[in-house]
């Protein structure tokens, strides 16, 4: 993990954009935070935090992304949620708030790069400035959300539909443009919490039925409107 100065990396009024409370920030709470905060560089796959550490400051990502995960006593992985820029890990901001131990693991998906606030500095913050409030809210209200939907997913969906939801929302952009999902196998049997013999048959059939065309570590959406007809009726699409 690389630490640097913001001061020779950007000018502060770059940085300080990807705090979405910034502008209401009182000064003293402004000053606090820019004599505090350092840029931190982690490439991908680096683990960030592990299972049952302490917290020691929180992250607020500018590029990349972290993703929050929990292992079984087998080894199987299933993803909770992405930590994407302009955000922070809910987890992480609750066990330092509350002094308690990380109850996942966050690891670098892509190489990331995010800004560090020291846990003191983070919980002053959050005591004394009502923008910081409302951020940390507002990330818990999405987060739970997401979570709710993850349980409702494995619990009342198959997973071949849980694969064609993943397809569907990692090739589209904000945009609504399709690209191809460049991950092996494995990596989205992780990420589904599953076997990878059991995506590489998913995706085999959905080769068959025409709706993919598998490559190398990359998958490429042929009929984006035939997948969203085989995903779950609750699915947006």
């Amino acid at each position: 993990m690389n630490r640097h100065s913001l001061r020779s990396v950007a000018a502060l009024e770059e940085w300080t954009r990807a705090f979405h409370f910034w502008d209401g920030l009182t000064s003293s709470g402004a000053t606090l935070l820019r004599s505090s905060v350092a840029l931190k560089s982690f490439p991908a796959g680096a683990v960030l935090l592990d299972e049952g550490q302490p917290c020691e400051g929180a992250l607020l990502v500018t590029s990349g992304s972290i993703r929050v995960y929990k292992t079984s006593p087998s080894g199987r992985e299933i993803t909770l949620y992405l930590v994407q820029p302009g955000e922070m890990c809910v987890l992480g901001i609750s066990c330092l708030l509350n002094d308690t131990r990380y109850p996942a693991r966050a690891a670098a998906k892509t190489d990331t790069e995010a800004l560090g606030i020291p846990a003191s500095t983070f919980r002053r913050l959050f005591r004394e400035e009502a923008p910081v409030q409302r951020f940390v809210l507002e990330m818990f209200s999405s987060r739970l959300s997401l979570v709710m939907r993850l349980v409702e997913e494995v619990a009342f969906h198959r997973m071949d539909e849980r694969l064609v939801v993943f397809l569907l929302e990692e090739s589209m952009d904000s945009r609504g443009i399709c690209h191809p999902v460049s991950m092996s196998h494995e990596q989205i049997a992780t990420h589904l919490g599953t076997a990878r013999e059991v995506v590489s048959r998913l995706l085999s059939q959905l080769e068959d039925d025409g709706l993919v065309v598998l490559e190398r570590m990359r998958i490429r959406i042929a009929d984006p409107e035939g997948l969203r007809r085989v995903s779950p009726p609750e699915h947006p699409g």
